[in-house]
């Protein structure tokens, strides 16, 4: 890639939800930036090149692909899978980064007061610590729980909303609220987001709460199955539970202690709302009650 006077965004993750809206996102402001797509797929990296689509291949599990992937970069974003490489795999990418010339990154976090013990939180004030000592300008962005989490991970389970962590609120964000958050932050750039930590949080609500939304959207009933993290712990042991397969082991028990903590209080400091999107988007945050309506034939899907 050669450098324009129109920067260059280098989008990780461009295949997954998170990524793809990223992209959208950027490509609505047309002459402000150039989003550059990637994946570990040649194939997809191709197919995205034969639609005259900026693309070009990185996997953050092999380093060498890096220099390739970054060259004519001006901006990256920065978002890592559900496994513990997320620690070599960003330092090395931001290594990679300064040796190319990248002013600006992007990172997307998680929604911490940053002294949490919970190992995936750990890990990633790991990462930010690391990035803010880099020669790269930073925006951190810290959304809450996806709401489209109940779409896979938080799935629903024999049509119920399972929640192990009692009658205890989380914060929820909708994934194209964080997208365009992310996506106005790498179009403006450094002089208006550097040094900036972003958090998102639209709604806070717990297992049986979803669950009355999820009736009311759906039209069937969806009870909640409210647990502890005990209960969870033993439908582990037995079987009845299994983390993604694209969670390693290590991010898989990090979650488990998340829901204990959260259980326990010590996650009360993050029951809270945020006016983020309200500041940066100029327009409310997407809440429950409509990202739900939106999402009511994958949800149903589940039921069937």
């Amino acid at each position: 890639m050669q450098k324009t006077d129109i920067p260059r965004v280098l989008v990780l993750g461009a295949t997954g939800r998170t990524g793809a809206a990223v992209v959208k996102f950027l490509e609505e402001t047309p002459g402000q930036v150039v989003p550059v797509r990637t994946s570990r797929s040649q194939a997809t990296v191709e197919q995205w090149i034969k639609e005259e689509k900026e693309a070009v291949r990185i996997d953050l599990d092999d380093p060498d692909t890096f220099p390739a992937a970054l060259e004519g970069i001006d901006r990256l974003f920065v978002m890592t899978g559900y496994t513990s490489a997320m620690n070599h795999q960003t330092k090395s990418l931001v290594d990679a980064a300064e040796d190319a010339g990248v002013s600006f990154l992007v990172h997307l976090g998680v929604f911490s007061n940053g002294r949490s013990t919970d190992p995936h939180f750990a890990w990633h004030k790991l990462v930010e610590r690391y990035i803010a000592g880099s020669k790269l300008a930073w925006t951190h962005v810290h959304p809450h729980v996806f709401m489209e989490n109940l779409l896979g991970i938080n799935r629903l389970r024999d049509g119920q909303m399972v929640w192990p962590m009692g009658d205890k609120q989380v914060g929820w964000i909708a994934n194209d609220d964080i997208a365009a958050v992310v996506a106005k932050v790498l179009a403006e750039g450094s002089e208006a987001h550097a040094g900036q930590v972003y958090e998102l949080s639209s709604d806070l609500l717990n297992g049986t709460e979803l669950a009355e939304f999820l009736t009311t959207t759906v039209g069937r009933e969806i009870p909640a199955l409210v647990l502890t993290p005990d209960d969870l712990q033993r439908m582990i042991d037995a079987g009845l539970d299994t983390a993604p397969p694209n969670m390693d082991a290590a991010y898989a028990a990090s979650t488990l202690i998340w829901a204990r903590q959260t259980f326990e209080g010590r996650m009360d400091y993050s029951v809270v709302t945020t006016s983020t999107v309200k500041d940066l988007l100029g327009r409310e945050p997407i809440r429950f009650a409509s990202w739900a309506a939106a999402h009511r034939q994958e949800l149903l899907d589940q039921l069937s």
